[in-house]
């Protein structure tokens, strides 16, 4: 065999030295994970009722954003 085709002797070679991890931190039982912002989870009274018929915001730039694309298209498409 050529070297390094084989096993080797010794059961440590390449490998290091185990340390023991230590004990794990004590369990404390809570309702959020520590590792989540607090602050999304609190319970938020719902927001209060608008008018029936009258849109959002957000929705009424969502449709004239449309609406500015469209138009832009069809003022600059090719072959139009």
């Amino acid at each position: 065999m050529a070297s390094g085709d084989g096993p080797t002797d010794g059961p440590d070679l390449g490998s290091s030295p185990t340390s023991d991890p230590g004990d794990a931190p004590p369990y404390r039982r809570s309702p959020h994970d520590p590792a989540v912002d607090s602050g999304w989870l609190r319970h938020r009274p719902p927001p209060p009722p608008r008018p029936r018929g009258v849109p959002r915001m957000t929705t009424v730039l969502l449709v004239a954003a449309f609406i500015a694309v469209l138009v832009l298209y069809l003022a600059v498409r090719p072959g139009g």
